[in-house]
């Protein structure tokens, strides 16, 4: 009778358990994956504020900031704020938003969480106008 009970106890404890388990994961990805949103906007902004950085310069910093997190992401996810940083005067400022799909990056299948992104934003004051010869 009493392994019998123990043997019921685990089947019916062990889903809960699992279920609790792999949700803590979940939410515990989805808040790295906001707080790397933040931080590769922050990587981004931070490496086009200085004197002859361009968007594009951006946008390369930040794939390869979520790169190195093996984060997947799409290029269109990108967003700098006009007129960015190629044409921003000294002291204008610039906002750099990077969103990351949850979908690919957490456990749960993407029919559940569906478009869910996470975002994250950095406004930063350009530090130096670009000069027209390219310096």
């Amino acid at each position: 009778m009493r392994r019998g009970s123990a043997s019921i106890e685990c089947v019916l404890i062990f889903p809960v358990l699992l279920t609790l388990t792999i949700g803590t994961i979940d939410v515990c990805s989805a808040m790295f994956l906001k707080e790397s949103a933040v931080l590769a906007a922050y990587e981004g902004a931070r490496q086009g504020v200085g004197r002859g950085y361009s968007n594009q310069d951006v946008v390369n910093r930040i794939q390869e900031f979520l790169d190195e997190r093996n984060i997947q992401y799409e290029t269109s996810d990108i967003t700098i704020s006009s007129p960015g940083f190629g044409a921003a005067t000294t002291l204008q400022p610039v906002t750099v938003t990077v969103a990351i799909p949850a979908a690919g990056n957490l456990l749960m299948p993407s029919e559940v969480i569906g478009n869910l992104r996470m975002d994250g934003s950095v406004t930063m004051v350009k530090e130096y106008e670009n000069l027209e010869n390219g310096s």
